[in-house]
Parts: C-alpha cells; structure tokens; sequence
C-alpha cells in the first residue's frame, strides 16, 4: 500500500515533475528486472528438465511418455490416451521431441524465429499435457511463463483481440446492452435506477 500510497501523493502534488519521472523510471527498472528473473528461471526449469531427461534410461529409447499415458491417474480421457499410446512411432517422436525442445530452448533465445517456433511447440505441449494427462492447472503455469518470452506486439495484439471478443460476448447477454433502445439499455424509455 505504500508504493500505491507514493504514486497517489506524486500524481496528486507533482503529476508532471521530477518525483513523477523517477517514479516511473523505477517502476519501469522494477517491471523489466521481474521479467529478467523470470525469464532466467524459465530458461532453468527447461534447461535442467531436459539434461536430467537425457540422463533417464527411458527418456533415451524413446518410451518415456508411453508410461504415463496408461497411468489411470493420468488418463482423464482413456481412449484418448490409448489412440496416442497405441503408436510407437508417435510415442518416439514426441518423447525425443520434448527433450530437444527443453534443452534447445535457453540457447535460442538471440534467434527470434527460432525461438518463436520453439515457443509455439512448447506452448502445444503443455496444452497436450492438460489434455492428455489431466494437469491443467501446471500446464497453464508453465504456457504463462513461456508467455513472458512471446513478442511484445503479438502480446498487444492478442490482449486487443480478447477485449474486443469479451465485449462481443458480453453485449449478447440479456440485460448487458449500453445501445439506446435495446433490451436492458438506459436510455429515454429505460432509466436508471435510484440507488437507496
């Protein structure tokens, strides 16, 4: 409460002096340094992930994601889960495919396509993982901060696209119209109400 306290007090008295320009210069300092911490620890849970799977006798013979696949703990959707088992092949590819991808990941990231593939094929894996092995709330921590690493003109645009898709979604509810003369709208025939 104290930052917010400092930010009210310097746009209140000084909302175009030096207090305010410092304060957004830390806040800024602040924001960014966050990011730095969160991007280096992202770049460790892959990094470590994928040397200790190297190290796993099944992670190397490529049959470590047929084990969990049949799993009843893990099976939300069994015949889901049984169709992708059922092939070897599959099962191969996506098993060397996750290493590749977790130990690649921390050394692309100086090459902006590269990485922005890896980030696509990561963000799929973890929506697999939710789907697949019924662990949605870890896949949607781990798509989150792969997030951090996305660029920031399509973060703006996908936040500009949600907005406009939650305003759609909202003005088709009964009673949540702001147009004159449609249901639920204020307008001449429709006042507001009094509060008490």
């Amino acid at each position: 409460w104290l930052s917010a306290a400092a930010w009210w007090a310097v746009n209140r008295y000084q909302p175009h002096g030096e207090p305010r320009t410092l304060l957004d210069v830390l806040a800024n300092l602040a924001h960014n340094a966050t990011l730095a911490v969160i991007m280096a620890e992202v770049c460790l849970i892959y990094a470590t992930a994928g040397w200790y799977k190297i190290q796993g006798s099944r992670w190397q013979d490529g049959t470590a994601l047929y084990y969990p696949l049949n799993l009843d703990y893990f099976t939300p959707w069994p015949a889901l889960s049984d169709i992708l088992g059922a092939s070897g092949l599959m099962v191969m590819v996506l098993t060397y495919g996750t290493v590749i991808v977790q130990v690649a990941f921390p050394f692309t990231l100086f090459n902006r396509r590269v990485k922005n593939v890896l980030l696509v094929i990561m963000i799929c894996e973890h929506a697999g993982i939710a789907l697949l092995l019924g662990l949605p709330f870890f896949s949607m921590a781990m798509i989150a901060a792969d997030a951090v690493f996305l660029p920031t003109a399509f973060l703006v645009w996908l936040g500009t696209r949600a907005t406009i898709g939650g305003r759609r979604l909202l003005s088709g509810l009964p009673g949540r119209s702001r147009t004159p003369g449609k249901p639920g709208a204020f307008g001449p025939a429709h006042p507001p109400e009094a509060g008490p």
